[in-house]
Parts: structure tokens; sequence; C-alpha cells
């Protein structure tokens, strides 16, 4: 029974490290424990007992604090969306269909699934700019449009006073999308009051996160979105937020 008392402290010692300290603490913790046991212990399996105290629960919180923060990082990242399109996201991101999406592979993966995109594409933004909407960008869209490929961009995120400062990036990548509708009628670029930030691959692939789609490049702070990988969730998505594009146009043809 010491044995196991001792398992406990061990093990216990290790978590609290964790839970009121951080990873680096428990990481220490799990350290001595280890340089302890090989110094004061020489039985083969009681060793091996030890070293599962420490580590096994060190690596067993980890991944439950990583879930837990990431599944807090992800309903933050719907903000803006519609009640039941977030629960449908959730809910797809509970069953295990999606990878993640760092930095700056938005702007590549971006312009990779417009430029496989099969019937249409969707961008959600709170602002653009022409760091983003740049030559490559418009090159690969109008690939797209000419492949009959219906892109819809929406942005126009708004201040507690109801403004959205167009700066003069903002600007340029304006008129570099109005030329480029101009030219292809299946371009729709909507202006409104808008928060959410996604990507909606032929309404059966949605990314979502705090990356701003057609604004940023910088990359100054950790962006990190979800490939939510459902039919139902990428579907809702469209149907909801589209309307918003049409109805809202950001410029007159």
């Amino acid at each position: 029974m010491e044995v196991i008392y001792w398992q406990i402290v061990v093990a216990g010692s290790t978590g609290v490290a964790y839970l009121l300290g951080s990873r680096i603490i428990c990481v220490g913790v799990a350290g001595a424990w280890t340089l302890w046991t090989f110094a004061m212990l020489s039985y083969g399996p009681l060793v091996i007992l030890q070293m599962f105290s420490a580590w096994g629960s060190f690596f067993a919180i980890d991944a439950f604090t990583k879930q837990s923060r990431q599944l807090t990082e992800f309903k933050a990242a719907l903000d803006g969306f519609r009640k039941d399109d977030k629960k449908a996201l959730i809910e797809a991101k509970e069953k295990g269909r999606f990878t993640l999406l760092s930095d700056s592979s938005h702007y590549e993966y971006m312009l990779l699934e417009m430029g496989r995109s099969d019937s249409s594409i969707m961008i959600l933004s709170g602002w653009i700019s022409d760091k983003v909407i740049d030559g490559r960008f418009l090159r690969v869209a109008a690939q797209a449009l000419e492949r009959g490929v219906d892109i819809y961009v929406g942005f126009g995120y708004e201040n507690s006073e109801g403004h959205h400062e167009m700066t003069r990036p903002a600007k340029r990548a304006l008129v570099s999308l109005e030329r480029l509708a101009r030219e292809h009628r299946n371009l729709h670029v909507g202006r409104f009051n808008n928060h959410q930030k996604a990507l909606v691959v032929d309404k059966r692939r949605v990314v979502c996160g705090s990356h701003n789609w057609l604004s940023n490049r910088a990359f100054k702070n950790r962006e990190q979105s979800f490939i939510i990988e459902d039919n139902a969730a990428a579907k809702a998505v469209f149907l909801h937020s589209s309307p918003l594009i049409t109805d809202n146009p950001a410029f007159e043809i």
C-alpha cells in the first residue's frame, strides 16, 4: 500500500504543478521526480512505475488542457456566427472532423482552395487590404471566375459607433475588386457589419478562426483557424451569409 500512496503523491504533485503553476513548472516537477527516482531507486519495475506516475500525469493533463483550451479558442472564433451555425460547427469539431491552420499558412491555403474550388468560395473578413488583395490573389481569383466558380467576398466590421474604417490599403483593394467584378459578374463583394472570419469552399468545407482573411499578412499575433470538413455546417454558413454579401454590394456595377 505504501507504494500506491507514494505514486499518488508523485502523480498528485505533478498535476498540482500544472494546474496551479504552469506547463513549464510541471515539466520541472516531473523532471525532478525523474532525477530522484534514478538516484534513490534501483528496483526496475518500481522505477518504471514511478516514471509512469510522473510523466503519465503530465501527458494526460497536458492533453486534456490543450483540448479544453482549443475548444475555448474555437468557440471564441465563432463570434459573429448565427447560433445554429455555431452549434453545427461545434458538433462537427467535437466529432473530430477538423485540422488546424496557423499563421502564414492562411494566405497560401486560401489561394490553394480558390485555385481548386469547383463551384463556389466565400471569404468573410472584418477588413480588407491590398496586402492580401494583391496581384497574385487577383490572378488566382480571375482564373477561378473564368472556370465558372462563384466568389463571394464579405467585409465591413464596424466599431461601437457604427463606423467601418476604410484605410488607403482597403480602398486600393476595393478598387481592384471592383475592376475584377466588372469583368466577371460571378464575383460578389459585399460591405456590411461583419465580424465573421471564415472561408467556405464548395459548401462542403468551412474554415473559421481568428484570422482576417482579406487583410492580415503580417502575423504579428498568433493566428489559428479550424478546417471543418462537414457539408451540413458549410452549407449552413454559406446559405446564411451569402445573402448578406449580395444584398449589400460594396460598389455598383
